[in-house]
């Protein structure tokens, strides 16, 4: 028997097997993919290590990274992103007085920064809410003076308060623009998206490794190839799983970081939910991400003026894009003709090229509809409702955990749903090990 089974070598089980581990549990670690990371990792193409979801890090608090002993570099180009509006370049400088000079070329420096601010307020309310074993509810956060006012408006309004609806992109998703404005503050980072580097690499392969040796330094055991088929219960109460391969691996506890819909409906069966629960999972509309990656023999240059920000993130019409070396990432689906308006290809030195669709997604990962956060992040979904309001990080069987991008505080890499879920099984050890 282990103390703890983890479901998912994604960047949350791994957070979450480092806090576990160095509390002194017996901890053990299980994905059906050959790499650590998950959605956080890497696949190679063509013989690079591209990464296959997450590319860029940001939301992740620095004193989480530190607190879990990870080394890594902040690799941020200069400037940071570029946006494509039509045909003109609107830059993201490092430096924000440089930015705000930018977006005088507008007649809009001083509505930047009154919105910057206002976002910047955002993230230092938010700080207050972030690590919790029980979420916030909506409640709470709507009597909370500043963030109560990004729940209220709606992303479009707000955003409409300070730019022309030609900016919005900038800040967040169009499907966002009818949700709550705490989405836009959510998704803009005060410090940044970053590359995480480390001794001349630059990329998500760096972060990844770095977390799944820090979780084997822990004295976590981490099995990678090797999934779980079946949570087993008995008795309302967690006895173990069964995995892949026919084995039971018995234990006092497990957290799945996988998609809340795969866990309830999949991994354990709806049989043991209320229907209300299942109802509510089953109705869920999900919807992922296309993802398009080509890598080539020699350096991909960008068309005009464009080149010079290789290296930055770019808002391009059909998607965001990101140049790295020889390899290409676009989410997105563009054509061949949209992609070669922006992009020098010589297709004679094109070793790979990948379409990933939300289908291949659900199927890799296995996580429903191959969202890529899990669950929406739509207001229905979020706070305490997320999965199911009243869970937080557990579930209505003695000893099952959740801990992944479908809980608070929600998707992209944070590694925050991981290290609450494991504080919340350390708060509960005691009446675990009856």
């Amino acid at each position: 028997m282990v103390d703890v089974i983890i479901i998912g070598a994604g960047h949350n089980g791994l957070v979450a097997s480092i806090v576990l581990a160095r509390a002194g549990l017996d901890v053990l670690v299980l994905d059906h993919l050959p790499w650590p990371g998950g959605m956080a990792g890497w696949h190679v193409i063509g013989g690079e290590e591209v990464p296959i979801g997450a590319y860029v890090l940001g939301l992740i608090p620095n004193e989480l990274i530190n607190e879990l002993g990870i080394s890594i570099d902040h690799y941020r180009p200069d400037p940071i992103a570029v946006y494509v509006k039509d045909g003109e370049l609107v830059r993201w400088w490092r430096d924000f007085n440089r930015r705000i000079d930018e977006f005088n070329r507008w007649g809009l420096g001083d509505e930047l920064r009154s919105m910057w601010d206002e976002i910047s307020k955002f993230h230092r309310a938010l700080r207050n809410y972030l690590f919790r074993t029980e979420p916030p509810s909506r409640e709470e956060l709507l009597n909370d003076p500043v963030l109560g006012e990004f729940i209220r408006v709606r992303s479009r309004d707000f955003l409409g308060k300070y730019l022309p609806r030609e900016f919005w992109d900038m800040f967040i998703f169009e499907p966002y623009l009818d949700q709550p404005a705490f989405m836009v503050g959510y998704y803009n980072p005060i410090n940044d998206w970053y590359f995480p580097a480390k001794d001349g690499e630059v990329g998500m392969a760096v972060f990844a490794r770095e977390l799944y040796r820090a979780a084997l330094r822990s004295g976590a055991r981490v099995m990678l190839g090797l999934g779980v088929r079946k949570i087993v219960i008995e008795g309302r109460k967690i006895k173990g799983v069964l995995t892949d391969d026919g084995r039971f691996i018995e234990s006092k506890a497990v957290l799945s970081t996988t998609s809340p819909v795969n866990t309830v409906l999949d991994l354990v069966g709806e049989e043991y939910f209320d229907e209300n629960i299942t109802n509510r999972l089953r109705s869920i509309t999900v919807g992922g991400a296309y993802r398009v990656a080509l890598v080539s023999n020699g350096a991909i240059r960008l068309r005009g003026e464009l080149d010079r920000y290789r290296d930055s993130i770019l808002q391009l019409p059909f998607g965001e894009t990101i140049i790295h070396g020889n390899y290409l990432i676009v989410t997105g689906l563009p054509t061949r003709d949209e992609l070669e308006n922006y992009v020098v290809i010589n297709w004679d030195e094109v070793k790979a090229f990948e379409i990933l669709t939300p289908q291949d997604y659900e199927k890799i990962f296995r996580v429903a509809g191959g969202n890529l956060n899990h669950l929406p992040m739509f207001e229905e979904f979020l706070f305490d409702r997320r999965p199911v309001p009243g869970w937080g990080y557990t579930t209505p069987i003695k000893g099952l955990y959740i801990g992944g991008a479908g809980t608070w505080p929600g998707g992209q890499v944070t590694g925050i749903p991981g290290y609450n879920a494991a504080r919340k099984i350390l708060k509960d050890w005691s009446k675990l090990s009856d």
